[in-house]
């Protein structure tokens, strides 16, 4: 090694060094507040101004979890992070159940709807955390069909006027190509050990007791869909089915018809929230009085070089990069199906 490459190599080194000395004796401010919420006008029900947490905190605090994007257990894995798979928001859901110094649990859902499943998976995992301890939904973009599924199971759900919502109801849906490829000289072969066992193939004509067969399932599952809703939400299965049939409505439509609880930003469904767990927990209401307990956004955390550095307000998103960036498929937003994969 020549003395230009020990040099360099010396001056790294001391970087480094520099760089774990500064991130030891630098003052670190964990708690920092919402700059958005400081342009909000306080309710006039609740006066509190809750502070968001971007590194580990041992004391009370309210859990956020984003679920955004089609709703699948399937892994759709990239380096950073399998955000948008429902096993991921399952297990930051069950997670903050378990852990006692959450208080509350808000979920984010910015979601078109998903598979069957999944969508079932994560109500019922929203049901036992609501035995637990309070659960409230914040709707983005467009929460409907599973979005909405899972969403009817909280405590409370809040949407913005905007917002689209509802969608109860399951759509399967195939290309089929016969036609096309007997125009070409085309033909399907298949070899099966069952008569059905190609359903839905689509190099040939679905018989009509195929079809029976296929609107059976999504009938079944489409009962299961208004079941869990009515449960969820305390309402007559009867009074949902007349809102059901696939119908997708705004926020604000949704709030009059009782499929959403209020009206209101992320912002108001925090500070709601913070009144909740205090009403649930009295002792957070004598500890924190008019303050409010610290917000935990699960989805954000520090970059290495953050930590190098001793800062912790700092952070990476990688919920989007993974959803902007890495993601091997995607949906439009305004897709309010229900899939049944």
């Amino acid at each position: 090694m020549n003395a230009y490459n020990k040099n360099i190599s010396t001056i790294i080194i001391l970087i480094c060094i520099i760089c774990i000395i500064w991130g030891i004796f630098l003052p670190k401010n964990n708690i920092q507040s919402n700059p958005i919420e400081n342009r909000l006008e306080k309710d006039s029900y609740l006066s509190i101004n809750p502070k968001t947490l971007h590194s580990p905190f041992k004391g009370e605090k309210i859990s956020v979890i984003k679920l955004e994007g089609v709703i699948s257990d399937s892994n759709g894995t990239s380096i950073f992070k399998d955000i948008t798979s429902s096993n991921s928001v399952l297990d930051l859901l069950i997670k903050a159940t378990n852990d006692p110094s959450v208080k509350a649990i808000v979920i984010r859902i910015n979601s078109p709807g998903g598979t069957v499943a999944a969508s079932q998976e994560l109500y019922q995992a929203v049901l036992k955390a609501r035995k637990k301890k309070p659960v409230v939904i914040t709707m983005g973009d467009i929460a409907a069909s599973g979005g909405y599924y899972i969403a009817s199971a909280a405590d409370a759900i809040f949407a913005n006027p905007g917002t689209l919502t509802g969608s109860i109801g399951v759509i399967s849906s195939y290309l089929n190509f016969y036609d096309l490829l007997n125009k070409i000289g085309v033909k399907g072969i298949v070899i099966k050990s069952g008569e059905y066992k190609d359903i839905g193939n689509p190099t040939r004509p679905l018989t009509d007791k195929e079809r029976k067969i296929l609107q059976a399932i999504l009938d079944d599952s489409y009962k299961q869909f208004l079941n869990d809703v009515a449960r969820g939400r305390n309402i007559p299965v009867e009074k949902i089915a007349l809102l059901a049939e696939g119908l997708i409505y705004t926020g604000a439509q949704a709030k009059k018809v009782g499929l959403v609880d209020y009206l209101g930003d992320y912002n108001k469904a925090i500070r709601f929230t913070q009144k909740l767990a205090k009403k649930r927990f009295p002792e957070l209401a004598r500890k924190y009085k008019k303050s409010g307990l610290p917000i935990e956004e699960t989805w954000k955390e520090t970059s290495i070089f953050d930590m190098l550095l001793g800062v912790t307000n700092k952070m990476v998103n990688y919920n989007v990069l993974d959803n902007k960036i890495l993601k091997t498929y995607s949906y439009s937003k305004f897709q309010p199906l229900w899939l049944l994969e």
